[in-house]
């Protein structure tokens, strides 16, 4: 299959080269600099309704949203065994845990992100931020407790699930501290060949 990303790094489009380091295949890198208005360019438009990232284009056909094409991509290869098998009990886990990190984690996260650092200061809503911060921390104990005593979210075995919940808890090394076994299970993900390959360059 031949697979292009358009990416930016820093966006949620990191979560998908991740997958596809992790599954080895060969992909196009095209930069897209969303800051600069690529995003509204009449290309960009057609793959991307909204003007935003990732999307990824699959024999020329394109997909978009992290966590559709992170669930897709681990389900399109199972034999590099990236999602349970749909018949298991832990499929149960694996999707609770991909809805859950773009809606209970990744909606504070971003509001926190979105009126803290890129809304102007004069359209920024900074009440929003205790609100969200709080909402968060709740999120956090959760996962505190979710990792405690394994080394990923689904036990031994690294998943996509991994890369979603991962990718967001990334976005706030300052508040790991307060959060032990979350510090240790970054940490195993950070080492990762495939996540550093992910990062490095572009």
């Amino acid at each position: 299959m031949e697979f292009i990303l358009y990416y930016q790094k820093g966006t949620r489009s990191q979560r998908v080269r991740w997958l596809l380091e992790e599954l080895g295949l060969n992909y196009k890198l095209e930069l897209i600099n969303l800051f600069k208005g690529d995003g509204f360019s009449r290309e960009h438009l057609q793959r991307h309704p909204l003007g935003q990232l990732p999307v990824l284009m699959i024999n020329g056909r394109p997909m978009f949203e992290s966590g559709a094409i992170v669930h897709w991509l681990a389900d399109r290869y199972p034999e590099k065994g990236f999602s349970p098998a749909l018949n298991t009990d832990l499929r149960c886990d694996f999707n609770q845990w991909m809805y859950f990190s773009v809606t209970s984690l990744e909606m504070p996260a971003w509001e926190i992100i979105l009126h803290s650092k890129i809304i102007p200061k004069k359209d920024a809503v900074k009440e929003i931020i205790p609100f969200a911060n709080k909402n968060l921390l709740q999120v956090f104990d959760v996962l505190e407790k979710e990792v405690s005593n394994k080394r990923y979210m689904l036990g031994d075995k690294f998943s996509a699930v991994d890369i979603m919940v991962g990718y967001i808890l990334m976005w706030f090394p300052e508040y790991l501290s307060d959060f032990p076994q979350l510090q240790k299970y970054t940490g195993h993900l950070k080492q990762r060949p495939a996540y550093i390959r992910s990062i490095d360059g572009n």
